[in-house]
């Protein structure tokens, strides 16, 4: 398995380096249409980082699917090296853009941007070294004059529903902070008036059963205070349109089940669309995924 490239080790020091396996992947769009043309679109100017870290960029060419979706351009990149201030550990950067998305004349905006960034901390137990948790931000992650059927949406934005690092190398599972932000999220949501019946039976909060399956869902949008249709948390419900999610984030923790750091996975789609009638589709707009794992020197 690659590993990042390391400078020269300073006389004295152990021989024995930390380690790091790099992941990111970004994309501006995919879907599946099925009504009323079937066409598989297959993820756009989509980039994943070698497992060595390095950098790559791709531009997004202007795209259209007849009148149905369409955006004029825009870009993805990934980043990951070996940070080279003291103590500090592996730098991870994933970054989807687009520009000007049109869909169906009802969805517009000027820009979307999804951006995460990681730090994972040096594991290396030979030297006392044993945080393998990560720090996260999502600094320029954004919506740019997001409309929907010419009106402006207008959003209580949360990028920091994970907040910073849980202290004392504790999980982000375990985080009273973290727990307590994301099952307010939820609670908004089932507080709603009018919440559609299909709401009510999909955002259950079981935090027993997210840490059980390691996975734990929400978004950077806490709620949407202005919008056509029936918006609740960071769900909008439009009529004769569709289903409109917005910034929802996944975070997923992989155990080793050997000695070493657990992997977290930080999964970002901007938009996701589930469109009813007449047009019959699933798509996900400007994503975004980071992670990645290390081992102790020599393991």
């Amino acid at each position: 398995m690659a590993t990042a490239m390391k400078p020269p080790m300073p006389r004295g020091e152990s021989a024995k380096e930390p380690t790091h396996t790099y992941y990111a992947d970004a994309d501006v769009l995919s879907a599946d249409f099925e009504e009323p043309v079937r066409e598989k679109i297959k993820p756009r100017a989509q980039v994943t980082l070698s497992p060595d870290g390095h950098y790559q960029f791709r531009q997004a060419e202007p795209f259209r699917l007849d009148g149905l979706i369409s955006y004029r351009g825009g870009y993805t990149q990934v980043a990951g090296h070996r940070s080279p201030k003291h103590l500090h550990g592996f730098a991870t950067l994933a970054t989807s853009v687009v520009e000007d998305l049109n869909v169906l004349d009802v969805l517009t905006a000027d820009r979307v941007v999804a951006q995460i960034f990681t730090e994972h901390p040096p594991y290396d137990p030979d030297n006392g070294q044993t945080d393998g948790v990560p720090t996260v931000s999502f600094l320029g992650t954004r919506f740019d004059n997001l409309r929907i059927n010419g009106e402006k949406v207008e959003l209580d934005r949360q990028e920091d529903i994970l907040g910073p690092k849980p202290a004392g190398a504790k999980s982000y599972f375990e985080d009273s902070g973290v727990l307590s932000r994301i099952s307010q999220q939820y609670t908004d949501i089932n507080n709603t008036t009018g919440l559609p019946d299909w709401a009510t039976e999909r955002y259950r909060w079981d935090q027993a059963a997210a840490q059980q399956k390691d996975s734990l869902k929400c978004s950077l949008v806490k709620r949407v205070t202005k919008a056509p249709g029936i918006p609740f948390g960071h769900v909008i419900d439009v009529p004769h349109f569709g289903k409109i999610f917005l910034a929802e984030l996944t975070l997923k923790r992989e155990k080793n089940g050997r000695p070493g750091p657990e992997a977290y996975t930080f999964h970002l789609t901007m938009i996701r669309l589930e469109l009813g009638c007449p047009v019959q589709a699933n798509s996900n707009i400007v994503t975004a995924e980071s992670n990645g794992t290390g081992s102790g020197g020599g393991h």
